[in-house]
């Protein structure tokens, strides 16, 4: 029994003494499981210093490394420059975070005559970022707000800065509205739109200083008139005959003088799409009837 206990305590020192007190585990430490060791140098840096990356480790017998090897896992890092030593690589960076920089493992290729590849893998590493401005746990407690906004104004000179933003946004405010009035007072001293019944007129008048046609050159002219006629009928009836057919107006209209128009459209539409022949004189029947209709339909007070 006494020499299964003993068996057991020689074990426990071995294991110890392999653990601890080897040499080349205690220059290894934690990374005796990579081909490559990073360290930062120094451990410690601010935002702004520029510190260096030391990757060290051998190259296997038979492989070279690059002049400019590659090295995976570099990318969100601000590489300044990179050079190859006898033991490793020394890269310096650019400490541009506020935190901790945590490296992750880092691959190096290195590469024999014949261009077979070799991946050397290295630990991870973690550089401390010590903040610019160092503030005391004591100093950095809430202060009282009056410690924070100056009162050397007063409460006074802010009411009275208050106050005298409130009446220039009123200025502005009534400046508007008299603006907008005297626009209204000039659009209601505008003259009043003509009334149907003498803007057909009129137009009718301009289209026969025109010159009345003769035949088959007619259909112009009556495209016009009857463009005139259908807005003149809207107008006094309320429905828009502008965009209707002859046909769409003759199921709106039951007064007499609204149905003789319509055989006049009827005829004039002949002449607009079907190219019928009409004559001087019946062009110039065309717009006396056009006339009569006006006059017989405008108010009974003109």
């Amino acid at each position: 029994m006494m020499k299964r206990y003993f068996f057991l305590i020689i074990i426990v020192i071995s294991l110890f003494i392999s653990e601890c007190l080897i040499p080349g585990k205690i220059i290894a430490g934690n990374y005796a499981d990579y081909a490559v060791r990073a360290d930062f140098i120094p451990k410690k840096a601010v935002p702004g210093d520029i510190i260096t990356l030391r990757l060290s480790f051998e190259i296997p017998a038979g492989f070279k490394l690059p002049d400019n090897p590659e090295i995976k896992g570099l990318k969100d890092f601000d590489i300044l420059n990179k050079n190859n030593r006898a033991n490793g690589i020394e890269i310096d960076m650019f400490v541009d975070s506020m935190e901790n920089i945590n490296l992750p493992g880092l691959e190096i290729y290195v590469y024999d005559q014949d261009g077979k590849q070799k991946t050397l893998k290295s630990n991870p590493a973690v550089l401390a970022v010590e903040p610019l401005i160092k503030v005391k746990p004591a100093e950095n407690l809430l202060r009282p707000i009056k410690e924070l906004i100056s009162t050397e104004y007063g409460i006074k000179r802010i009411l009275l800065l208050v106050l005298a933003a409130v009446l220039i946004i009123i200025v502005i405010i009534a400046i508007y509205f008299i603006f907008k009035y005297h626009q209204r007072r000039k659009s209601d001293l505008k003259v009043p739109a003509q009334a149907p019944y003498l803007k057909a007129l009129n137009r009718i008048d301009e289209l026969v200083a025109q010159g009345i046609p003769d035949g088959r050159e007619g259909k112009a002219f009556c495209f016009i008139l009857s463009e005139i006629l259908r807005e003149y009928m809207g107008a006094i009836r309320n429905f828009n005959a502008l965009e209707m057919t002859t046909h769409e107006i003759a199921g709106l209209v039951k007064d007499k003088n609204d149905i003789q128009l319509l055989n006049l459209l009827k005829r004039i539409d002949l002449v607009k799409f079907a190219d019928a022949f009409m004559s001087k004189t019946a062009f110039e029947e065309q717009v006396s009837l056009s006339l009569e209709y006006i006059n017989r339909t405008k108010p009974k007070e003109v």
